[in-house]
Order: C-alpha cells, then sequence, then structure tokens
C-alpha cells in the first residue's frame, strides 16, 4: 500500500499533480479528497493531534485514501 502522508507535506502540489494526471483527477481533488479522508479519520470527539504519528491511523488513511483515487478512476 502507497503511504499518501507526504500530501501534508511541502510538496503535496506535485504529489497532487502526479497523482491527479494518474487517476485522471484535477490537483485540487486530490488534495480536497487526501484532506476529507484525514477528517473523516482522526475526526470525532477523541481525535488528538499525534493521531497522524500513529501508524495504524496512517494505514487507515492511506487504505480509505487509495479507494476514494479508485472511485474516482
Amino acid at each position: 500500500m502507497t503511504d499518501y502522508s507526504a500530501l501534508l507535506g511541502p510538496d503535496r502540489y506535485d504529489i497532487a499533480v502526479r497523482l491527479s494526471t494518474q487517476y485522471h483527477l484535477d490537483p485540487s481533488q486530490v488534495l480536497f479528497g487526501y484532506l476529507q479522508v484525514v477528517s473523516e479519520v482522526t475526526g470525532g470527539d477523541h481525535a488528538t493531534k499525534g493521531a497522524l504519528d500513529d501508524p495504524k491511523v496512517m494505514a487507515v488513511i492511506n487504505e480509505q485514501f487509495e479507494h476514494f483515487l479508485k472511485r474516482r478512476h
């Protein structure tokens, strides 16, 4: 499974452009989709800032974002 966490880093736009070309999306759709997945997975009453440091949480985010990309493809 691919790690998409770099979409939160300084190279996010370059990565979004590459993914948008691969999945026939606009880069803004890729970025918004990733943020939406992150929000859904880490949101809620018990979310903590450190949740993105948890490998299990990141695995769920990566899996759900990959599903997002494939649904749009």
